[in-house]
């Protein structure tokens, strides 16, 4: 019989600022090319025994059809999954990529079920690709600090490389949700996000910088046309005042390097730092 114990996992958040998508039979193979930055920010799940799977999101029992695939797809236990969310959801954070990639962690350790990162990561990636709430958050939240997603697929299938940071301070102000679900649909939005992000990505791999990946991605969002009038207001702001800018894809959603207080006047801003540590128990 397999002993069950209760565990603890996080992931951090993950802001796409390029991408490119690739999408293919296999979930696997699929998801997408291109850089995103991890935050301290994200989700812990705990994970213990029950007589019926549960899924819990700051106390609330919900769907959360990602979280619910990746564990279907690793036991037919049941079990009880509390995650806890210190970000937005529908932002452009990678919450549900997040929650499936702490809840597949913890599940692994609750159950004894014994997988390496690869497996455990893997679950929750075709998960994502699967139910289109993402492409490659969990790939970026698996390795932590700036990943560089060259080749699309799983973790460890996909062929990644990494910008050196150090924790910098990043801050965010959102504004409004996108769904990814009806941007991943719409196949003249993906031509556009597709020409555009293979040349900003192109252009980023020349430099891979911080601060060359705020400037690519800003041209990135400008050019696929989902920038909100607030957003292109709160980007100009920050840089007026000799800071960098730009949209959390996909969110409406403003992410910001030295803003010097730029951001103040849009409302509510947030404070975190890069997380150079990628997914882990607790």
């Amino acid at each position: 019989m397999i002993p069950m114990k209760i565990a603890k996992a996080f992931a951090p958040a993950h802001i796409s600022g390029i991408f490119i998508i690739d999408i293919r039979k296999d979930a696997a193979l699929s998801g997408s090319m291109g850089c995103g930055i991890c935050l301290e920010n994200g989700a812990i799940t705990t994970v213990r025994p029950s007589d019926e799977t549960i899924i819990r999101i700051n106390g609330s029992i919900c769907e959360a059809a990602t979280t619910l695939s990746a564990i279907k797809s690793l036991t037919s236990k049941p079990v009880l999954i509390d995650t806890t969310l210190d970000i937005p959801v529908g932002y452009g954070f990678g919450a549900s990529a997040a929650g499936a990639l702490s809840a597949s962690l913890a599940l692994n350790e609750a159950l004894s079920l014994d997988l390496t990162l690869k497996d455990i990561s893997g679950a929750a990636h075709c998960a994502e690709v699967t139910n289109r709430t993402g492409l490659g958050d969990v790939t970026g939240m698996t390795f932590g600090g700036i990943v560089v997603r060259k080749k699309a697929g799983a973790p460890f299938k996909g062929i990644i490389d990494k910008i050196p940071c150090r924790d910098a301070k990043i801050s965010w102000i959102s504004f409004s949700k996108i769904s990814t679900k009806s941007v991943l649909s719409d196949e003249l939005k993906k031509k556009s996000i597709n020409k555009a992000g293979k040349a900003k990505f192109k252009e980023l791999l020349k430099k891979p910088t911080l601060e060359n990946l705020f400037r690519q991605s800003r041209g990135f969002a400008r050019e696929i046309g989902l920038m909100s009038q607030r957003v292109k207001d709160a980007i100009e702001a920050v840089e007026a005042k000799g800071g960098l800018a730009s949209q959390a894809m996909l969110g409406d959603t403003v992410f910001a390097m030295n803003d010097n207080g730029a951001l103040q006047e849009f409302g509510q801003v947030h404070e975190n730092r890069i997380s150079l540590a990628g997914a882990h128990l607790l």
